[in-house]
């Protein structure tokens, strides 16, 4: 076979497998196809043989790739598509949105969680004890039993959290168009993608998936999804050095 012929036939073999193709892929096939043949098989490996639906699978895409730490509107665009094309509505893309949007507490839970380590019931007083029963409570119907970091958060300023669970409910509550289900496997791929990486975050949402039907290798079929996620870097980047390098050149 030509050299021709075989990245022609990766090139075929991507577009079949992943459904897509464009131009920052081909610079790269030129460059080094053995990359390109690599990502394909890690890329698809959770699509060929995982249990999450196609739809599932293409709104957890949209999450990961319109993430506050990493957006990327080439992948939203075309993840979105593909999600329409497997029968996702407009609400429920714009609902995966808004289960990304709650990674924003990870700052309070990480700054609340230091402070009561350095200087223990620093900010708790009677009135916020009588209080955090409440928003305990409260946590405990939305998310399940509150982790180490949302006890700290809830001693800290109950008020506050209390206004979060307020807007993390209308996000991922059973009001939505999402499933309870895929709402906290949703927000599991927000959390644990590798430009967030939140410990409590990926915990308290894979106890919640679980606890709403979610299977274990469905869990994991999540977390190997989000993995290919770091192409990224190359993706990218490499098309900008390459254009950087001719210019010189």
């Amino acid at each position: 076979m030509s050299s021709k012929e075989a990245l022609s036939r990766i090139r075929e073999d991507f577009e079949r497998r992943r459904g897509y193709w464009n131009s920052e892929w081909e610079r790269l096939l030129h460059i080094n196809p053995s990359y390109v043949q690599a990502y394909l098989e890690l890329s698809a490996y959770t699509a060929e043989r995982g249990g999450l639906s196609p739809k599932t699978r293409e709104l957890i895409y949209v999450a990961t790739n319109c993430s506050p730490t990493h957006f990327f509107e080439r992948g939203v665009r075309q993840h979105a598509r593909f999600a329409r094309e497997f029968g996702a509505s407009l609400e429920e893309l714009i609902a995966v949105a808004m289960v990304v949007s709650t990674v924003g507490i990870q700052t309070y839970l990480l700054g609340a969680a230091a402070l009561e380590e350095l200087v223990p019931g620093a900010l708790t007083s009677s009135d916020h004890k009588a209080y955090a029963k409440t928003v305990r409570q409260k946590h405990l119907q939305l998310l399940g039993a509150a982790l180490p970091e949302v006890e700290a958060a809830i001693s800290v300023d109950p008020v506050f959290y209390d206004v979060w669970l307020d807007f993390a409910s209308a996000s991922v509550g059973a009001e939505g168009p999402l499933s309870r289900k895929d709402s906290h496997l949703i927000a599991l791929a927000a959390y644990a993608m590798c430009t967030q990486l939140s410990g409590p975050g990926v915990r308290q949402h894979m106890r919640a998936a679980l606890d709403s039907g979610a299977t274990p290798n469905e869990i994991m079929d999540v977390c190997k999804l989000i993995t290919s996620m770091g192409v990224h870097a190359v993706v990218l980047p490499v098309p900008v050095i390459i254009d950087e390098w001719e210019k010189q050149s």
